[in-house]
């Protein structure tokens, strides 16, 4: 150990580092279950204990530890997840927390969308590292959400993870080497994370801090870590770290900016929050005409959820059935799809859907499917495309089918009417329409569905706080590109919070070039 001179020199210096790198957004957070929703004092291990039963990891239960928390909590902050605001910003952080505390308390107050993903998804992250298209979380165990579902392999996996040569090892030891890592709220005595620190983090080009609490300060140095030994409290530290900053207000309805209060995130898993309800936007495919039958790989599609439940699918194109039944168990099937055009690779798969959506609807005592659809693509989708289905099912006793008018009135998705959409019509071959969502009467999201660039469509879909459009490279008449997106954002004065961008093929085709 060091004596007291040495204790404060190391600690400013580990301080003046820290600093540097939150200020550039260069510094990695790893969150351990001392942030979490576990009941305090935990380890690592009590998140197995709390979830897992004898067929594997219950959602259920894990859902309602978070639930539990909020509860507790009230009307009143959060104090450690206060605190990580006023630390700043970190684009990633890995944790080894399974609930969605983060995604909710810190990143939706800031008006922050990000991605969800598992340690066995690290690829989405590696094949454009460093380049990060939104932030993004890893949760090494997983999580209850339906992209990044925490499971005993995955367990396993990391579990594994230190004493692998494969290509999540390697990745995180060129993370390591490239970016400072600050560890809260993990004990470095913990077999897990001691193994972690000795693998990726003693031996590095950079520095990297592990935050622990003890009666005394000081600095132990292992290698390129430091443990800093204080006797400060999180939110204390935070205001150490980012004195500039005053720490934020709890996330509550009254303070979230208007924006914030129901962005959506979009990839394949990610959270906003109004209040505590999360709205959630997944991705299923982002293909292109022909990519499902080259490739194998999804049309372009998403689903929308509100508190883990599925309420509106957004086309079923050709590849859609498979990954929309990867991701979300048939009877839990959203009770509203919006089809935008009769393109093969946004509608190839409509008469399937209906027809099964119709047979467990029908069995199950259920009302049936919405079919929402802009006035001029009404006629293709019902006649022509389920003309397949005619003699086996009428098309009016699969789905109840809602024509969304751009000059009428917004159609209502649930029973509850928290959910409405109204059609706007997009630029392309075939009579096409994109939309505006609403949740509890804010626009939450803009939608361009296939289309060339218009600023007619572009301004209206451009005033929600979270866009997602067409694009693909080269651009024509019918689609726009990654360029003309780009140069519009640039010239809007209110920015979204975030836009992301579908339809444009396999994931070769949308480099960090294009991002």
């Amino acid at each position: 150990m060091s004596s007291p001179g040495q204790v404060n020199q190391g600690l400013l210096a580990a301080l003046r580092v820290l600093r540097e790198a939150l200020k550039e957004q260069k510094l990695v957070l790893f969150l351990g279950e001392k942030i979490s929703a576990l009941p305090q004092p935990a380890s690592v291990g009590d998140w197995w204990a709390a979830v897992q039963d004898d067929s594997g990891i219950n959602v259920e239960k894990l859902k309602k530890l978070e639930d539990d928390y909020l509860e507790r909590l009230g009307n009143r902050p959060s104090p450690p997840h206060a605190a990580l605001r006023t630390l700043g910003r970190f684009p990633l952080i890995l944790t080894s927390n399974m609930d969605c505390l983060v995604e909710r308390l810190v990143w939706a107050p800031q008006g922050i969308v990000g991605e969800a993903i598992r340690i066995d998804q690290l690829s989405l992250l590696a094949s454009t590292w460093p380049t990060l298209h939104h932030d993004v979380i890893l949760k090494l165990f997983g999580d209850a959400s339906l992209h990044a579902r925490a499971t005993v392999e995955v367990k396993k996996r990391m579990e594994e993870l230190c004493t692998s040569d494969g290509e999540e090892a390697k990745f995180l030891e060129r993370l390591f080497n490239e970016r400072s890592v600050l560890f809260l709220g993990c004990d470095p005595n913990q077999p897990l994370y001691n193994s972690v620190l000795q693998r990726f983090a003693e031996n590095c080009k950079n520095r990297h801090f592990v935050v622990v609490p003890a009666p005394v300060r000081e600095v132990e140095v292992r290698g390129s870590l430091s443990l800093l030994h204080v006797d400060l409290a999180l939110p204390s530290l935070a205001q150490l770290l980012n004195p500039s900053v005053k720490p934020l207000e709890s996330p509550t309805d009254k303070n979230l900016p208007k924006a914030a209060k129901a962005d959506i995130d979009v990839t394949t898993g990610g959270v906003t929050t109004q209040g505590c309800d999360v709205i959630q936007l997944l991705c299923l495919g982002t293909g292109k005409g022909t990519t499902a039958v080259l490739t194998g790989e999804p049309s372009s599609s998403m689903v929308i959820l509100h508190n883990s439940r599925p309420v509106l699918l957004v086309d079923v194109g050709l590849g859609v059935t498979q990954s929309l039944l990867h991701s979300i168990n048939p009877e839990k099937f959203p009770d509203a799809i919006f089809v935008t055009h009769n393109h093969s690779d946004h509608a190839g798969e409509l008469p399937l859907v209906l027809g099964g959506t119709a047979q467990r609807r029908l069995l199950a005592g259920k009302p049936k499917v919405k079919l929402l659809c802009g006035p001029k693509v009404l006629e293709p989708l019902k006649v022509h495309r389920m003309d397949e289905m005619t003699s086996q099912l009428d098309p009016d006793d699969a789905a109840d089918w809602l024509i969304c008018d751009p000059d009428g009135d917004l159609v209502c998705l649930d029973d509850v009417n928290n959910f409405k959409l109204q059609a706007v019509e997009s630029q392309h071959d075939l009579p096409c329409y994109g939309f505006l969502l609403y949740y509890k009467d804010e626009l939450i999201l803009g939608f361009s569905a296939d289309s060339g660039f218009t600023t007619k469509l572009y301004d209206r879909i451009f005033e929600a706080p979270t866009v997602v459009v067409d694009g693909r490279t080269p651009s024509s008449r019918w689609h726009a590109s990654f360029n003309e997106i780009s140069t519009y954002l640039e010239s809007r004065e209110k920015k979204p919070g975030a836009v992301y961008v579908t339809g444009y093929g396999t994931a070769a085709e949308y480099t960090a070039e294009d991002a």
